[in-house]
């Protein structure tokens, strides 16, 4: 992957244009034009190293709930259990990890369903084995932004944190409900793609990109940008953080680690008697000795040595949580 390149995924995951040519406006300072631009980013999803460009939402905001979920599943019901797990539309990430607690997903369930009925259910499916929902009862930091640049280059600062709780009520209307629909799907690859989908929602491309806009500022959406793949942009070791802190010391730990570059995610989790664990950091790294270097320094920044890093072993599914899928 040469240097614009790199540069070029830097910039659309941090925050991708809002403008009617967002391409040409990606070109500035890289001495190529837009559909330069097109063509590379059409060569890097070709090689599978970006996923997608679109709205993230903040699903909470939108009337969801969701949930880490934790089931200790034995090792020959693995497969099974996981195949189950799957076919439920808002599981969009299920991993294997080691441990007792060795199968983990994410889980959203749409306006008027209860979480954690639904998880009930999911969980007497797969096999009734042990399971822990641990949603995120507090949010430090929420931004996947991968140091894709190497030493020399110039990489563009994020336009701010994203807004970790909406700033006012989402209005779940039909027509809101369409956009949502819309443009959590891969933007097209054009020269106007925003045009392109206005016309599909009949709407304007200007009222479009104001209501994008104004969906950023209120917290429905939290980045218009690129996902990258982790492990094909060379970030394979990624370890998910836990230590058992106390109570009092949680919102100062949290900020602590948040500050961390290496940090991508940050939450406080509610603890078990058999899993003490109740903050969490997402690390990604290069190589596993990687990861455990930044847990130490995490550890020490927060004054907690006792931690465990869940590395994934196996991913059984992965995918975007689509929306209002019913």
């Amino acid at each position: 992957m040469d240097s614009i390149n790199r540069v070029l995924l830097d910039r659309i995951q941090r925050s991708f244009p809002l403008s009617a040519r967002p391409y040409d406006v990606l070109s500035e300072g890289l001495g190529i034009d837009g559909e330069e631009v097109r063509r590379r980013i059409h060569a890097l999803k070709e090689r599978n190293l970006l996923r997608q460009i679109s709205a993230i939402f903040n699903t909470g905001a939108l009337g969801y709930r969701s949930s880490l979920v934790a089931i200790s599943v034995p090792e020959g019901e693995v497969e099974r259990a996981g195949a189950v797990v799957n076919l439920y539309p808002g599981v969009s990430h299920n991993y294997l990890r080691p441990g007792n607690y060795n199968m983990w997903f994410t889980i959203a369930v749409p306006p008027g369903q209860s979480l954690e009925k639904t998880v009930e259910e999911l969980a007497e499916k797969a096999g009734g084995w042990p399971t822990l929902i641990l949603p995120a009862l507090k949010k430090y930091k929420l931004a996947v932004v991968l140091d894709v640049l190497e030493e020399g280059e110039a990489g563009e600062e994020s336009s701010g944190a994203p807004v970790v709780e909406a700033l006012a009520p989402f209005q779940p209307t039909e027509d809101n409900v369409r956009v949502v629909r819309c443009i959590q799907e891969d933007l097209p690859l054009v020269e106007n793609p925003f045009e392109v989908w206005a016309n599909s929602l009949g709407i304007t491309e200007a009222g479009l990109l104001k209501l994008i806009s104004q969906w950023v500022s209120y917290g429905f959406i939290r980045r218009f940008a690129a996902v990258l793949n982790h492990r094909q942009v060379g970030f394979s070791a990624n370890g998910m953080v836990v230590w058992s802190c106390p109570a009092e010391r949680l919102d100062g730990c949290g900020r602590v680690l948040s500050s961390h570059a290496e940090v991508s995610h940050c939450y406080c989790r509610p603890s078990y008697p058999d899993w003490p664990y109740n903050l969490y950091a997402m690390v990604h790294a290069r190589r596993e000795e990687e990861c455990h270097s930044i847990a130490e320094k995490l550890g020490n920044a927060i004054g907690l040595k006792d931690y465990r890093i869940l590395f994934s072993t196996r991913e059984f599914k992965k995918i975007r949580l689509k929306l209002f899928w019913s």
